[in-house]
């Protein structure tokens, strides 16, 4: 199972010296495991900057500030920092306003079932006669009737802080139901007169325990074995079932024991290592040609319809803690069993059911027919890139893929917005390679390799990204923090002074009509709304913070650059940029 509140959270220590529940409520994030608490700092978080103050003579232990200077900032570093940890952060944003503008991360967060205790002040519910009261402008205009009404759709559960006499009750249960599968974000605000509520001490309690990974139906699990031992070619399609490292392993054994392939749809994780003989590719097509049965686990959409679908007498399963993805308002696949369960549980149950349906006795059949079809995956990624490496001309998505394979350090995280082509790559260590979100909110990538710095601060980071997911990042806010945090992230940025998404959507809805004319016509590569020229010098973004930065805009510069930049933040422990000029 993965990481749950009894292995995540120290039990309850001694009496906390409080005098404010705002100290109260940061003692409590400290006790129940969370390490850092990203702040968008404003006039709520009073009580919150006096408990900081005070910490040296309280001596009561807090988790570490982050100061960000963006909210989308935050939100994407506590959800990086949980997606190599997975250990849920607390983010505190300001009011209404820092809420509103950290929507996009908290979506992010949703789609990827990543916890998190996602908090904002509240104004000032009353004008005068309480510590606390109104004392600005703004603290009129700031105020909504239903704050909790903008996020309500994306969290799990939301709530605001009446008193601070339930104030432990109520985080306990935040915690509790961001964890408990499928874990996601929850919302709770902080009205400034309640964290500033005087106390003479507090006294934690032990954390409840939050319910146990979901475990598989057994007949269903029969009924699962019994189709993939009698299939000729089976195989397990996988997108985030990663997300638990132990699952990967977990994985491996089941298809060498039972001779399954694996394929990887899409993948935010690694689910299943690359050069492994059985890995079957990322193309689902090919995939879907050989395959008579199929168990999609933690796939959110197995295939797109219209485009290409499971064979006809194949069988198809779907597995996840949420398999049917609830919050999609439409989803429909076809499905012929759907299983309730997290990925390992699932898989290691699987495995002793194929056990007692004497699969692994015919394993050595269906292993070669899947050897071949992975063999058939790798030579066809192969021949692609042979194809660009033989070409002259600008630097592609798949030049840089392949330069990034070939020098980056093997246990290095990779957090891709975009711009890494997977298949190109070669990812057999767990935990190693991370993709935006499903919602793919943009502007996710950067934060999300700082927070993942944080939590792996022995790790080289890389963070690839497209010019257009940069510019959302709100850069400057991220290099500040790279360089107020000490957190040597190197940025590899593809720059094709375009985004590539809107044009090519644009050409799948209207294939060789205007916008498809409108490129050749205006020799611009692309079509309207699509061009970002001018583009800046996105170099000048991390030297503003004393990070190194460089331009690359020649094929064989690329590899001496990134050896390079590595080397910076290796040996400096500098935050570094390059700036790849590609087309």
């Amino acid at each position: 199972m993965r990481q749950d509140r009894a292995d995540a959270f120290p039990a309850e220590g001694g009496a906390v010296p409080a005098q404010s529940v705002g100290e109260a409520y940061l003692a409590l994030l400290k006790r129940r495991g969370i390490d850092y608490f990203y702040v968008g700092a404003g006039t709520d978080t009073v009580s919150i900057v006096e408990a900081y103050a005070r910490a040296e003579e309280s001596g009561i232990d807090f988790p570490t500030a982050i100061l960000c200077t963006h909210e989308n900032l935050a939100v994407g570093m506590a959800h990086g920092y949980y997606m190599v940890s997975l250990r849920p952060q607390a983010v505190m944003l300001h009011v209404s306003v820092g809420a509103a503008n950290a929507v996009c991360g908290v979506m992010n967060a949703a789609r990827s079932q990543v916890p998190m205790l996602f908090t904002a002040g509240r104004t000032p519910l009353f004008q005068e006669g309480r510590r606390g009261a109104r004392t600005s402008e703004i603290h009129w205009a700031q105020e909504m009737r239903d704050q909790g009404g903008m996020v309500r759709e994306l969290v799990k559960w939301d709530y605001e802080l009446r008193d601070g006499s339930n104030m432990e009750q109520v985080v306990d249960r935040a915690i509790g139901i961001s964890m408990a599968e499928p874990r996601g974000p929850v919302y709770l605000t902080l009205p400034r007169e309640i964290l500033a509520q005087e106390l003479d001490g507090f006294h934690p309690s032990k954390p409840p325990a939050i319910p146990a990974s979901p475990y598989p139906d057994t007949r269903a699990v029969r009924e699962l074995a019994n189709k993939l031992a009698a299939a000729a070619h089976p195989v397990i399609v996988a997108t985030a079932a990663g997300a638990d490292p132990g699952a990967v392993a977990a994985l491996v054994a089941l298809a060498e024991r039972f001779g399954i392939g694996v394929a990887e749809a899409k993948p935010r994780h690694v689910n299943f290592p690359s050069s492994h003989g059985l890995h079957v590719g990322y193309d689902m097509q090919a995939v879907f040609a050989g395959a008579d049965a199929l168990l999609f686990l933690e796939t959110d959409v197995p295939w797109i319809p219209g485009k290409t679908a499971p064979r006809d007498d194949a069988f198809v399963a779907h597995a996840g803690t949420d398999p049917l993805f609830g919050n999609y308002p439409v989803r429909s696949f076809r499905s012929d069993l759907t299983l309730t369960a997290s990925a390992r549980p699932l898989i290691e149950a699987l495995h002793a059911a194929l056990d007692e349906a004497g699969a692994a006795a015919t394993a050595a059949g269906r292993r070669a027919a899947i050897e071949a079809s992975a063999r058939a995956a790798r030579e066809a990624a192969g021949s692609a890139l042979q194809r660009v490496l033989a070409q002259d001309g600008p630097i592609t998505k798949l030049f840089l893929s392949y330069c990034l394979n070939e020098v980056r350090p093997r246990d290095a995280i990779l957090v891709n917005e975009y711009s890494a082509i997977r298949p190109q790559m070669t990812f057999d260590e767990p935990g190693t390679y991370f993709a935006h979100s499903p919602a793919a909110g943009l502007g996710w990538g950067l934060p999300a390799a700082l927070g993942a710095q944080q939590a792996a601060p022995d790790k080289t980071v890389i963070c690839v990204l497209g010019d257009g997911a940069y510019i959302f990042a709100n850069p400057a806010a991220c290099h500040h923090a790279a360089a107020a945090q000490g957190l040597p992230v190197l940025t590899v940025i593809f720059n094709n002074a375009r985004w590539e998404a809107v044009y090519r959507s644009a050409l799948s809805v209207y294939p060789g009509a205007h916008a498809a004319r409108y490129a050749q016509a205006h020799a611009t590569g692309t079509g309207p709304l699509s061009s970002l020229e001018p583009v800046p010098d996105f170099e000048k973004y991390a030297e503003a913070s004393g990070g190194w930065a460089e331009r690359v805009t020649q094929r064989e510069a690329l590899i001496p650059a990134l050896r390079r930049a590595l080397e910076v933040v290796a040996n400096e422990r500098r935050h570094a940029l390059l700036n790849v000029i590609g087309a």
